[in-house]
């Protein structure tokens, strides 16, 4: 029993799982588009489910990205298809996690008031110019990236 109670303990540490919506702006047509999900993180294995507008799972699992569609077909992600999705996860991951975003070494954080302002450093700099994280309570309730072709991804956790 002991073993078990010790066993739950842990799996929970490194799980954590929320509702949200995400809302990308894109730029070049002026046009935001909005999607809704959970997302469901583990010590190996990260799984974004979209619900709304249309259903799409995308499963991140070690080295691994694959896209599940509405009719159940499953897609395995190659080359910068993959490193750009990995690169989504990881930074959502740690955007999501007010202890993660402090201690990470990828990006920079300076902190105003509920605000914490994100500079991406080395190769990630390249894909997200920086960063805003909305935080109420100590838990982060949103956070918004900000994309070097001027659009935007906005996530709202629910």
């Amino acid at each position: 029993m002991r073993f078990i109670l010790i066993l739950f303990i842990q799996l929970t540490l490194y799980a954590q799982n929320y509702n949200f919506d995400e809302i990308k702006y894109i730029s070049a047509v002026s046009h935001e588009f909005k999607k809704s999900g959970n997302i469901n993180i583990e010590e190996e294995k990260t799984i974004i489910t979209y619900s709304k507008p249309s259903f799409k799972e995308i499963i991140k699992d070690n080295e691994n990205v694959s896209i599940k569609d509405s009719s159940g077909k499953i897609y395995k992600l190659k080359g910068r298809a993959k490193v750009f999705t990995q690169q989504f996860i990881d930074i959502m991951t740690r955007l999501g996690n007010i202890d993660e975003m402090k201690t990470n070494k990828d990006f920079d954080v300076k902190k105003e008031d509920n605000l914490y302002y994100i500079t991406f450093l080395e190769d990630i700099s390249n894909q997200i110019k920086n960063a805003e994280v909305k935080v109420k309570n100590s838990k982060v309730i949103s956070f918004k990236m900000f994309l070097p072709n001027e659009d935007t991804i906005e996530i709202i956790k629910k």
